[in-house]
């Protein structure tokens, strides 16, 4: 299967592995770009010396391209992060954003990557942003939709999709919220989308590095185990409900939300760590989206990307008729 987004990337097949802290490690993103896709080290917080570790750590697994991800927000993290993609050299900086962009700053980082001959996917919130990202010279941009999982969104993915696809049609746009079957893609298809990108679906695979209870957590929930926590914090996060989660949203009912954001920030200290790598299901955030529903098993990357492209591809070729 080709198409622009392939054709830009180096990639087989037209699908894109989110970035997901604890979880976006070598051993998935290997398999993802192995089997043909493009695999997304969630680098945007990690230290320059274990970006470029996770780095060596991929090449081992696939010479075929990657992506390392960071945030284009003003901090420290943001200059750890480019330096060590300069120095790395992935085929793709993945770029996230968790505020709105802003022009000569995002062509200004937009234009070191390229020069390093790095291409640049822009992961975008708004349209607005995708305007931005665009004008600044992105390769590629992912529209992330409100039923994503990690860090909530506002607007839906259809709605966001259909948005960027009206104002954009020089460069390949992908669909990013809520995805995990083949049927899902085929519609994004037919509204514009050159191709997806899937995270939630991607935890619940053989080669996930996350531990066995996370990935059973995800297989087990269903659509209304997830909820929005942190509201308070201006920073929330769809996750699986649990004690914690109960814990979280019932400090943020009962208190101002001014006092309940710091409490908020202490509860998450290290949840994250404690789902993905310890395994616990109480005290653990598992950072799933709405599409959890959708995700029963467990199957290697490969049925993720090979297999679901080959049942996206001839779905695509029914022939639907409204009349």
């Amino acid at each position: 299967m080709g198409n622009r987004l392939c054709d830009t990337l180096g990639i087989e097949y037209p699908v894109i592995s989110g970035a997901m802290a604890w979880t976006s490690m070598a051993p998935l993103v290997g398999a993802v770009s192995k089997a043909g896709g493009l695999g997304t080290l969630g680098s945007g917080f990690m230290p320059k010396e274990i970006i470029l570790m996770q780095m060596e750590e991929v090449r081992k697994i696939t010479d075929k391209p990657f992506a390392a991800n960071l945030f284009l927000d003003p901090s420290p993290m943001l200059e750890v992060g480019v330096s060590a993609i300069l120095d790395g050299k992935p085929a793709v900086a993945y770029i996230d954003s968790l505020n709105l962009l802003q022009y000569d700053f995002t062509k200004e980082y937009y234009d070191k990557f390229h020069e390093a001959g790095i291409k640049v996917v822009a992961k975008i919130n708004y349209l607005e942003d995708a305007l931005v990202a665009a004008k600044a010279g992105a390769d590629v941009i992912i529209t992330k939709g409100f039923e994503g999982g990690g860090h909530v969104t506002k607007v839906s993915a259809r709605v966001l999709l259909a948005e960027v696809v009206e104002n954009i049609s020089d460069i390949p746009i992908v669909a990013s919220g809520g995805i995990a079957t083949p049927r899902q893609a085929a519609g994004l298809t037919v509204q514009g989308a050159d191709g997806i990108e899937m995270g939630t679906a991607f935890m619940a695979t053989q080669e996930c590095p996350i531990h066995p209870n996370c990935k059973q957590a995800i297989v087990d929930a269903i659509d209304r185990d997830i909820v929005a926590c942190g509201q308070s914090t201006g920073e929330p996060s769809w996750q699986i409900t649990n004690p914690l989660a109960e814990e979280m949203l019932k400090i943020e009912a009962d208190l101002p939300w001014s006092e309940a954001a710091d409490k908020i920030r202490e509860m998450s200290m290290g949840s994250l760590r404690a789902a993905a790598m310890e395994g616990d299901r109480e005290k653990g955030a598992v950072l799933a989206g709405q599409v959890v529903g959708l995700i029963h098993d467990i199957p290697p990357v490969a049925d993720r990307i090979v297999k679901f492209c080959d049942e996206w591809a001839e779905l695509l070729k029914k022939d639907y008729s409204l009349f």
